[in-house]
């Protein structure tokens, strides 16, 4: 008893355990919600603090992955590798909203594209499309077809990814997204640009930039000036292009118009300008020492100062080679963690789905015992149920034998107090006759149904080789005798009328006999041969001085009839 409330008690203790634990995930989960749209940074630290997210329960790691999800999107960090994603939509396609089905298969497909699996992710992101549109989730219908678009880029198939952002725009539109419409218009330009349609980039751009102007995120409206600056250069219109890289030094992301715009002043031999901005730029930013040394290379190129170009070109190309052997080093670990973690993965399922066989097998075996017990206790009831039945029968024709039996002597009685044979004497004698027939056919029929006749005559059916004694026991000569005296009232009354000085054995005998059996079971359950059995019955009727005179009849029917 004790050591069954310990184990309660420690269970207990494991359960809160693992409940306080999960709480505090939850809370920290909800501190990350929170901080996403104030402090995207902070909020991927918090996200950072919760160790070993495959531990949490599925619930848990599902909303761990969406908010990492949401941290991409604001601060442009590396999306989840693929068996994650694949974990949390397995729960969201079951629990799930259709919003955050959509938003996690979105996630998904971004991290296929991201190892290089577009097929793979165009497959996901046809998936989400279908439920997107569906439900009329507009801009994630929207975010959906800008992907697509993005797809169809890395394919170099321009006029399809335009028809995908062409379609997400309308989209976008159509909810008011302001900064996802003018994103989507300047992804339209680009491909355009690339398709060398200036012009028509041009036109779609500035429609992009009269958009952004109603929008207050700035990252939006440098990246259309950035767009606009480029197509200006391509058509040599420096001024107009210096002036939308000028607007676009006010994003986050200044390097590439820096860059630009030391092209553009050594493309127009504006030298001077070029020395200018390049040391305003930051030197303390580790990011951008390698293109500065670019710039620098530029710069000294076309002032025709080779030895300082050199120089200068020698040491980005050294740094590209660090940065590019850095990056190699990044990709082959990352790919490597990928791995690892996968190979986890499957080790867990494979321990999971041992786990499971073990745990078929125990229920099955569990429940094959159970429909052993269940069947062997249906058939004990159903035999309890056959035995009751057989003693309530065997029961009702002994109080039909014992009525009848009764009912017999009554009549006999009445009968020999008749001295005429009237009518009255004639029916009598018929109603004795049927009360015999009657009485004959109890008799038999509880001899036929008596457990002791069964019992024996299955060891006689039994096949018992080498066998040198009698099968019947001294309890049983003892059962046989007093059933069939019971049976049989008169029988043992008759019997020594005709023979006073028959033996024991010899009137054991004639109670077998009367249960009818042939010769060859009597030879079997005494183990005598046949030929003894015929020779046994003989001289049993010889001490009962009895005399057969219809060659058709035997000693079992002579004594049934004659007996009173």
């Amino acid at each position: 008893m004790r050591k069954s409330i310990a184990i309660i008690i420690t269970s207990i203790l494991v359960l809160s355990g693992c409940n306080k634990q999960q709480s505090v995930s939850d809370r920290l989960l909800n501190e990350v919600g929170k901080a996403i749209a104030i402090n995207p940074d902070s909020a991927s630290n918090l996200l950072k603090g919760i160790s070993s997210p495959e531990k949490l329960d599925d619930k848990t790691f599902a909303r761990w992955c969406m908010l990492s999800g949401k941290i991409t999107d604001e601060i442009f960090n590396s999306i989840l590798p693929t068996y994650q994603l694949e974990r949390a939509y397995d729960w969201y396609s079951s629990h799930g909203s259709p919003n955050e089905q959509v938003q996690i298969l979105i996630y998904l497909g971004r991290s296929y594209f991201a190892d290089g699996d577009y097929d793979k992710a165009m497959s996901i992101y046809i998936n989400a499309l279908d439920i997107a549109e569906k439900k009329k989730l507009n801009n994630l219908t929207g975010y959906i077809y800008d992907y697509i678009g993005d797809l169809y880029r890395e394919k170099f198939m321009r006029t399809e990814a335009i028809k995908r952002y062409e379609i997400a725009a309308e989209y976008f539109k159509k909810e008011n997204n302001t900064d996802s419409y003018a994103c989507a218009l300047r992804d339209v330009g680009r491909e355009y640009a690339e398709m060398d349609s200036l012009s028509h980039a041009l036109n779609i751009l500035i429609i992009a930039d009269s958009v952004a102007a109603n929008t207050s995120n700035i990252n939006v409206t440098t990246s259309i000036s950035n767009a606009l600056g480029n197509i200006y250069s391509m058509q040599n219109k420096y001024d107009k292009a210096e002036k939308f890289f000028l607007k676009a030094l006010a994003g986050e992301n200044k390097m590439p118009n820096y860059i630009a715009l030391i092209d553009l002043y050594t493309a127009s031999d504006s030298i001077d300008k070029a020395k200018k901005l390049l040391f305003n730029i930051p030197k303390d930013n580790p990011e951008y020492t390698c293109s500065i040394n670019y710039l620098y290379y530029q710069i000294y190129n076309a002032e025709k100062n080779y030895t300082e170009a050199l120089t200068y070109l020698e040491e980005y190309v050294n740094m590209l080679d660090s940065i590019v052997y850095a990056d190699n080093q990044s990709k082959i670990l990352n790919i490597e963690s990928k791995y690892n973690h996968l190979k986890i993965r499957q080790e867990i399922d494979k321990l999971k789905i041992k786990q499971q066989g073990y745990i078929i097998v125990l229920a099955t075996c569990v429940a094959s015992l159970l429909l052993i017990i269940i069947g062997y206790l249906l058939y004990r009831k159903k035999s309890k149920e056959k035995i009751q039945r057989q003693r309530d029968e065997l029961n009702q024709i002994k109080t039909n034998l014992l009525y009848v039996s009764l009912e017999l002597e009554k009549k006999r009685r009445l009968l020999d107090t008749f001295k005429e044979k009237n009518e009255n004497y004639n029916k009598m004698q018929e109603e004795i006759c049927l009360l015999t027939a009657n009485y004959k056919e109890l008799q038999n029929k509880s001899l036929g149904n008596s457990p002791l006749f069964k019992e024996l005559t299955y060891q006689a059916n039994q096949n018992k080789p080498r066998n040198d004694k009698p099968l019947i026991t001294e309890k049983q000569w003892k059962l046989i005798t007093d059933e069939i005296t019971h049976i049989y009232p008169s029988l043992h009354k008759y019997i020594y009328s005709l023979c006073p000085d028959l033996s024991e054995q010899d009137f054991q005998y004639c109670c077998l006999y009367m249960y009818g059996f042939d010769t060859n079971t009597e030879a079997k359950l005494l183990n005598i041969t046949v030929d003894s059995v015929r020779k046994k019955r003989l001289r049993l009727r010889k001490k009962l001085d009895i005399t057969l005179t219809d060659n058709n009849s035997t000693l079992h029917e002579y004594l049934i009839e004659n007996m009173h």
